[in-house]
């Protein structure tokens, strides 16, 4: 077989990390593996190296599509992962609620808010087939909206696109099957299937029922130690060998730590939404929809990707401004009676994975954790040190207590997920909104956050709403669904 990567008593450096070992691995044409571990194991590390990003303190990296002793050349290799977004569009001057305060056909690309269309973005990708992934994604039913418009899952699809256009020697997918539902995982498995023979790739996930069917080997990973490369099928039915790589799975005996207000806030219905109805330019989210939420109830939402789950969601949140002529009820107050957002916003933790595109400040993660007890995306303002301490202890129950001195962009983007649902829980809210919040997790961190979920839902009056496209990941304590 022909070689594809060789890496050869390769050591990797970044500066604060040490790394266990030196990298002995080849890597042939067609293999197409994935580099497997729990969540921050250093598997986005690797891909850094082979990105270019970082680079090797000694030893040899070797490309069969670059010259000898080049590690990097523009194009040749691209990772697309959860960051792509950010290549697209500068989210340091965007604000989650921007996306549901205007109507799809007014989103004007210099008119209104200076984002291009993803028609415009696509027509300034040069590369190959262009049209036919177009298709074959389904992006010509996205291209009048902005990038800030669209759902993780039609992102998702978006940006793998965006980059199989430009036809690079190697990709990088980073979780790619984040964001979608049942049908797009199955045309997504079919997809790299249909190119395996044409596009080389490598592939990153924190579970073993997250390897691509298309994947012929494995590169476990764990605290910045790489294994040696074997088969899927080898990896797969060595439980033993995937529990000294994951972590034995254990009950969380971790409690929640005690809330600042203990008694339960009086109302009868979290929210009442009565015949609402979204209707764009293009095509109608829902009509006549209603839906009551009872207090202490635990709702799981589905649907699948783009059916406007999101949007149902903001309305609830206070972050859609069209829920003011609508015939809402959040907490027994109808919308538009004087209340402000802030006195809803103070009842509800809420997390998605398109709102962790907007958390680009740089600070601590326990810092990170205590703003969610003013609502912010991060912390401006002074905290007690009894607010850092519960903000700890909170940590703690996620298992990330170690990440409290540790810059939020520094970390994986798991951990992130893990400091972000921390964030939400930790002022013990009355209605808690969960979109998606098991993400890019391992199969141990998934069941601590169900456990860490179902300990805040134990509480008497609590309310929860949880989005998933996998039934595996809705908690114990949910007892009712919701469709669109």
């Amino acid at each position: 077989m022909e070689k594809l990567v060789e890496l050869i008593e390769a050591e990797p450096f970044v500066y604060g990390m040490e790394f266990k070992n030196k990298l002995n691995l080849t890597i042939y044409k067609g293999e197409n593996p994935t580099i497997i571990g729990a969540n921050g194991a250093g598997k986005t590390k690797l891909a850094e190296l082979l990105c270019g990003k970082i680079i090797c303190r000694s030893g040899e990296m070797n490309f069969s599509f670059l010259p000898q002793g080049v590690h990097y050349q523009k194009g040749k290799v691209i990772k697309a992962g959860f960051e792509s977004a950010y290549t697209m569009a500068d989210y340091s001057n965007m604000y989650y609620q921007q996306r549901f305060s205007s109507t799809e056909n007014e989103w004007d690309a210099v008119q209104n808010t200076g984002m291009p269309t993803i028609k415009d973005l696509l027509d300034k990708t040069n590369g190959y087939d262009k049209e036919y992934w177009i298709q074959k994604l389904k992006l010509d039913q996205l291209s009048y909206k902005t990038l800030i418009m669209l759902s993780s899952g039609e992102l998702r699809r978006f940006l793998i696109a965006n980059i199989l256009i430009q036809k690079p020697e190697l990709i990088i997918f980073d979780n790619p099957f984040i964001g979608l539902d049942v049908e797009m995982r199955k045309d997504l498995n079919n997809l790299f299937k249909d190119i395996a023979d044409s596009q080389q790739m490598i592939f990153i996930v924190p579970d073993v029922k997250e390897i691509p069917e298309i994947s012929k080997s494995v590169i476990p990973c764990k605290n910045l130690e790489y294994f040696p490369k074997m088969s899927k099928e080898d990896f797969c039915a060595d439980k033993k060998f995937q529990e000294e790589i994951f972590g034995k799975l254990t009950e969380n005996t971790t409690q929640l730590p005690e809330p600042y207000v203990k008694t339960e806030s009086q109302f009868t219905h979290a929210a009442i939404l009565n015949d609402i109805t979204i209707q764009y330019q293009k095509r109608t989210l829902f009509k006549n929809l209603k839906w009551d939420i009872q207090k202490g109830e635990k709702w799981s939402l589905s649907g699948p990707n783009g059916s406007g789950k999101s949007t149902l969601l903001s309305l609830i949140t206070a972050d859609n401004p069209r829920s003011y002529n609508m015939d809402i009820t959040l907490f027994d107050r109808k919308r538009g009676t004087g209340e402000s957002i802030w006195d809803i916003k103070k009842r509800i933790g809420y997390i998605s994975s398109e709102m962790h595109l907007y958390f680009r400040e740089n600070q601590l993660c326990k810092k990170v954790v205590a703003s969610g007890l003013f609502d912010t995306q991060g912390l401006f303002r002074q905290c007690s040190e009894q607010q850092f301490e519960l903000a700890i202890q909170v940590m703690k129950t996620f298992g990330i207590d170690h990440l409290a001195e540790k810059p939020f962009l520094k970390i994986s983007d798991g951990e992130q997920r893990l400091v972000l649902l921390a964030r939400t829980i930790i002022k013990n809210p009355d209605l808690l909104i969960l979109d998606e919040p098991l993400h890019g997790l391992d199969a141990n961190n998934k069941a601590r956050a169900k456990e860490v979920i179902n300990q805040y839902a134990a509480q008497s009056g609590r309310t929860l709403i949880l989005v998933t496209h996998d039934p595996d990941n809705i908690p114990s304590c949910v007892t009712h669904r919701f469709s669109l």
